[in-house]
């Protein structure tokens, strides 16, 4: 992949731009399978909260974001985003796995 301040049109810089953005979203589609395994190590509902790990993953998220100049609030807002529907999907998962055992 061209670094950016090589690129020599537009397109070239948007094709590259929709192409970061399938890695992303291809990413984002890897870190959910392992959202959807981590409930087999859950025991209730507040482990799944987890609410100290939540603080722990925005806070490194943020120093993250710090390290590669980037807006620390836009990727707190991302991630608290990531992990309210992470936490919605593993509720889901843990209900239908006490279903399933009862």
């Amino acid at each position: 992949m061209k670094q950016a301040k090589d690129c020599q049109n537009i397109q070239e810089i948007r094709d590259i731009i929709d192409e970061i953005d399938y890695q992303i979203i291809a990413s984002f589609a890897k870190r959910y399978e392992y959202v959807r395994e981590i409930v087999k190590f859950k025991s209730d509902q507040e482990g799944i909260v987890a609410k100290d790990r939540q603080l722990e993953v925005l806070k490194q998220r943020k120093e993250w974001a710090k390290e590669f100049g980037l807006d620390q609030e836009l990727m707190k807002g991302i991630f608290e985003a990531i992990m309210t529907w992470n936490i919605q999907k593993e509720m889901e998962l843990f209900n239908d796995m006490q279903k399933a055992t009862s």
